[in-house]
């Protein structure tokens, strides 16, 4: 799907971002995949945006795993900004992939910042 084919799905649906965990950024991801278009990914620019605040939230509470959840987040931000999806999907996997660690480690189903 990240060839600009949504296969039904809806670019312009936005991902209410409540929650920094790995299910809200796996709708994330979903989205940035089905948004081909630099106004859809506007929308995708404001979803990271969100899970940053979050992420900057967590750090200021002084979660030590919340530095590098930034790091990622600044970078899949430029990335959508630049219309690199491929980017921006890698590095939110990775940023998914972190959190699933996270919460393993914690013992905990989510990491809700």
């Amino acid at each position: 799907m990240t060839n600009g084919e949504t296969n039904g799905a809806d670019p312009w649906h936005i991902v209410d971002v409540e929650t920094l965990d790995v299910d809200t950024v796996a709708l994330v991801i979903h989205q940035v995949e089905v948004s081909p278009r630099p106004d859809q990914l506007a929308y995708r620019e404001s979803e990271i945006d969100a899970l940053w605040t979050l992420a900057d939230m967590a750090a200021q509470a002084g979660d030590t795993d919340a530095s590098e959840w930034l790091e990622l987040l600044w970078q899949a931000h430029d990335h959508v900004g630049d219309g690199d999806r491929t980017q921006a999907l890698a590095t939110l996997t990775r940023l998914r992939d972190r959190l699933a660690e996270t919460e393993r480690r914690r013992g905990r189903h989510s990491a809700s910042m």
